[in-house]
């Protein structure tokens, strides 16, 4: 193992039982150990048909998901502007994953939704540490 592989390493370690996290034998923490067990749900109603919504994603998120409840399509953006947007269809999950990472750099990420019908409701699922 190079130098520079064991000082990574070495503060990773440090780093997670700072966080409470016992490390593996390995040393290397899966995504399961790290994410709590029990995720937070915030439901979103779609109120007003055509008007765009702001869902705040928390501080201190470790994985997020959206879905629609019901048999409805949504439209998103990352952006305020909503110059670029894309649709969400019902049974689809937009994910942490698929997102851009600068929604992450800041303190509150948001993300944007419409819909073209009233009373969508659009759940917010997430873990945080």
């Amino acid at each position: 193992m190079a130098y520079s592989e064991q000082v990574f390493l070495s503060e990773e370690i440090a780093r997670q039982i700072k966080n409470g996290m016992a490390p593996p034998d390995n040393g290397f923490v899966k995504t399961e150990e790290i994410r709590p067990k029990t995720p937070s749900i915030i439901n979103h109603n779609l109120t007003n048909s055509g008007q765009w919504y702001e869902i705040k994603i928390p501080v201190n998120v470790v994985v997020w998901s959206i879905t629609i409840r019901g048999n409805h399509e949504i439209q998103y953006s990352y952006s305020p502007t909503h110059q670029t947007y894309r649709t969400l269809r019902a049974g689809e999950v937009l994910e942490a994953d698929t997102a851009p990472k600068d929604i992450e750099q800041t303190e509150y990420g948001s993300i944007f939704v419409m819909s073209e019908e009233g009373g969508v409701v659009v759940e917010l699922e997430f873990w945080q540490r």
